[in-house]
């Protein structure tokens, strides 16, 4: 499954089938004076509530349940799911990657074509982390009934906007906090946080010599969403700045980073970020060119700092 692929099953996969019906192991029968009709409509929306529960349980055996196993989704790119074993591995790489995802649907409408089949359209949300609103969509669900039970055979999004970049850069959410760097003849400290919106990671950063603070810097980290990768540009108290592409490799990020120093010279060079510990991060840097200069490489590995204790 590639990158895209998981990200899709993120917000689009996973959300577009909230207003699915379900093949309840019970259905109950029509009330004095209920139509059939009005009883499958019933039964779609209360299917409804129904897969939000086996989402919110991350309950991907349940989840594909509710499909036929012939169904077939696509998405707002082109991109195409089909059975149940593709399905299932989608909502296995979205739960491992989102543990604390949510998800919410508004239906529009049910229009009943026949009998046995119905046309469901609605709007869903996101939230990757159970609390920060980062899509909305739109889209259209065909079901059909076979032997008493409602199932989804195509699923179709029709309109994607995207409110948060969060979902694209959940990935890096380890590195917020503060970092030490003490390996060296001089301190280096970064603090990463999220904006407001969770659309990009803030970093600030400062080197101290001697007691004294000899630079200081931010960096701004962000998905594009024309380029479809992670960016970021970093700006320093000196007058230089750069930009990075990130690209993950296993566990490991490659950002292959260009700037500009305050002095106007060129730069350039290759980064590895490896996660060595749940506390500890190395920083190893390969090809370092500085105008006509190539530079040795260079690793720093920084510790998580841990939070200062609270006056009593």
């Amino acid at each position: 499954m590639n990158a895209t692929f998981s990200r899709h099953s993120i917000v689009a996969v996973l959300m577009l089938a909230l207003g699915a019906a379900s093949g309840l192991a019970q259905q109950p029968r029509p009330a004095a004076g209920q139509s059939s009709a009005n009883l499958d409509d019933q039964l779609v929306r209360q299917a409804v509530v129904a897969f939000v529960d086996r989402y919110n349980a991350h309950n991907a055996d349940g989840l594909v349940a509710l499909f036929a196993p012939d169904a077939r989704m696509v998405l707002r790119d082109g991109t195409e799911l089909n059975g149940h074993d593709e399905l299932k591995q989608s909502f296995l790489a979205a739960f491992e990657a989102n543990p604390k995802g949510a998800l919410s649907v508004v239906v529009d409408s049910i229009r009943f074509l026949t009998p046995d089949v119905a046309v469901e359209e609605g709007s869903t949300t996101a939230f990757p982390d159970g609390e920060t609103l980062t899509a909305k969509s739109r889209y259209t669900v065909v079901h059909v009934k076979k032997d008493g039970k409602w199932l989804m055979q195509a699923i179709r999004v029709v309109e994607e906007e995207s409110l948060s970049a969060y979902g694209e850069l959940a990935a890096l959410e380890w590195l917020v906090g503060q970092w030490i760097d003490e390996g060296r003849t001089e301190v280096v400290e970064a603090t990463f946080r999220w904006d407001e919106n969770k659309s990009f990671l803030l970093e600030e950063f400062q080197v101290i010599r001697d007691g004294s603070v000899v630079l200081k810097g931010t960096q701004r980290i962000g998905w594009d969403p024309q380029a479809k990768q992670i960016r970021s540009w970093t700006f320093d108290s000196a007058g230089g700045f750069g930009e990075a592409v990130w690209t993950p490799a296993g566990d490991d990020w490659i950002v292959k980073a260009k700037g500009v120093t305050a002095d106007g010279t060129s730069a350039s060079a290759t980064r590895m970020l490896t996660r060595a510990a749940t506390d500890r991060v190395i920083w190893t840097a390969t090809e370092r060119v500085a105008g006509n200069e190539s530079l040795p490489d260079l690793s720093v590995t920084m510790v998580r700092k841990p939070p200062q204790p609270q006056a009593e």
